[in-house]
């Protein structure tokens, strides 16, 4: 029977663990030292080896030559646990397995000793997902569980375990792997499979990995069945990742400010069954691409896999500045954002790309709000533009400048008038001088309560709350009179006598 080639090849021994050393040489050490603790808590992505290492760690404890930190892989204990059918070894799925019935189970089992072997090994995935009364009956059998028993736990999401839990258990944080070591372990299966892959493709399909080498596994493993020597935009199209040319298209489109070749370079993408998500994702992703090679150079090592060659990195690179691929790159995760809230996704993805292309329309606030804004697309020009060129877009918008004056001249006249004492101010007819004063003097800005107070339905609501929450002594409006009126108070009625 077919074996896929993510379980085919799954590690065997410690050090076969990729990216994740600082974990196998403690728990190497822990075994060889006589120190293995009753409780461990694997933390860390999909595909790191979270379920890999607790294996080798029940094989290395219930080897026949065991306890040893190179378990042998030959005897009975080995070769059961390695496929899963070792009775004395259970994987428990936390997400199906949640309830405080199911740990009240495994309570009455952890008594029991092993079957066949040293140690009786309970591997919980996800055990994030048990619940709150869950946790709860499993401290104290965590705390002091039997000699003969040992708990490994394994979590996606450390922070959701209570903190009763993590003190209970020795804690290791697997790291995402590194592109060059999925494609390391890429490279060694294509040997041991006999395929052939394009230059470039290892890489690309490490990049769409992000880490997890069982995702890396996967992909191979799909590639191997649609042919023997897969080209590199078979790759792509296998992976689902939108053509590197079309993308760098749509950057030169938004440095020319061209937003209807971008607008039309984005519909062929999504008419061709991208995602919009996934789209916002891989645009955002070459972008940050272009911000590294303008930070650190087109050869750096974090461009791996990039899927464009180095002289165009370089060339877009030179187009924009840092804070502007920062804000384009916030403008695609919003509009990410947006489409997984609202049906019509697309149109968000859309207004961003056009917003793009208008980046010479924007400028610093501190400009803006000196009244000194530059002309439109000075502040930025496409490469290969000299100083003394005209712009490319129209003159400014003067009626935004004069709106932006007249703010700042706003804002000088109140700084330059001050705010009036509250004695100095006049309350408005029909409100008690005392309160009023009394209420500016408590607020953070008193022109804004001011302007409340001016209005005569806002004068009314304060009362109507005043009156029904008892927000004494202030009070916005006097009552005729000019003295608040009490209300009567009810007389007690008094007992009807009783008949004779």
């Amino acid at each position: 029977m077919y074996v896929v080639f993510a379980r085919k090849y799954r590690p065997q021994r410690f050090e076969d663990v990729v990216g994740q050393q600082h974990v196998a040489r403690t728990l190497q050490n822990a075994v060889r030292s006589g120190r293995v603790a009753h409780a461990y808590l694997f933390c860390g992505s999909r595909g790191v080896g979270k379920t890999t290492m607790a294996r080798i760690l029940a094989r290395a404890l219930n080897c026949k030559d065991g306890p040893t930190p190179e378990p042998c892989g030959e005897c009975e204990a080995c070769r059961r646990i390695a496929t899963g059918d070792a009775m004395d070894v259970m994987e428990i799925d936390g997400a199906s397995n949640r309830g405080i019935d199911e740990v009240r189970a495994l309570r009455q089992n952890v008594r029991l000793a092993p079957a066949h072997s040293r140690f009786k090994v309970y591997y919980i995935d996800e055990v994030h997902m048990l619940t709150e009364p869950a946790f709860n009956a499993l401290l104290k059998t965590l705390e002091e569980p039997p000699p003969h028993v040992k708990f490994i736990f394994s979590t996606t999401d450390p922070q959701k375990l209570p903190d009763t839990v993590k003190s209970r258990c020795q804690r290791f944080d697997f790291h995402r792997v590194s592109d060059a070591g999925i494609v390391e372990v890429l490279e060694r299966v294509c040997k041991e499979e006999g395929l052939k892959l394009a230059a470039g493709a290892a890489a690309a399909i490490a990049r769409a990995a992000r880490g997890s080498v069982r995702d890396a596994l996967g992909a191979l493993d799909q590639l191997a069945a649609f042919g023997e020597e897969p080209t590199l935009d078979d790759v792509l199209a296998v992976l689902g990742v939108v053509d590197r040319q079309v993308l760098a298209r749509i950057v030169d489109a938004v440095a020319a400010e061209d937003a209807a070749g971008a607008l039309h370079a984005a519909a062929d993408v999504l008419f061709g069954g991208t995602d919009v998500e996934d789209f916002a994702d891989q645009l955002s992703e070459y972008l940050r691409d272009l911000l590294v090679a303008a930070c650190c150079g087109a050869d750096d090592p974090m461009l791996a896999g990039a899927g464009v060659d180095a002289a165009t990195l370089k060339r877009q690179a030179a187009l924009f500045t840092a804070e502007q691929f920062t804000y384009m790159i916030q403008l695609l995760r919003e509009a990410k954002l947006r489409a997984r809230r609202d049906t019509t996704g697309r149109i968000a993805l859309e207004l961003a790309l056009v917003k793009a292309c208008r980046l010479a329309d924007l400028a610093p606030v501190e400009e803006a709000l000196s009244g000194l804004r530059a002309p439109s697309g000075a502040g930025w020009r496409p490469a290969g533009a000299s100083a003394g060129s005209a712009p490319p877009a129209a003159n400014p918008d003067t009626a935004a400048n004069g709106a932006l004056q007249r703010m700042q001249e706003r804002l000088k006249a109140r700084s330059r008038r001050g705010a009036a004492p509250p004695q100095e101010r006049q309350a408005p007819e029909g409100l008690d001088g005392a309160k009023y004063r009394q209420i500016l003097a408590c607020a953070e800005d008193a022109e804004v309560a001011q302007e409340a107070l001016a209005s005569e339905s806002m004068r009314k609501a304060f009362a109507a709350g005043d009156e029904v929450l008892g927000l004494s002594p202030v009070r916005l409006e006097r009552m005729p009179g000019g003295q608040p009126q009490e209300e009567p108070e009810e007389e007690e009625a008094e007992p009807p006598e009783p008949e004779q």
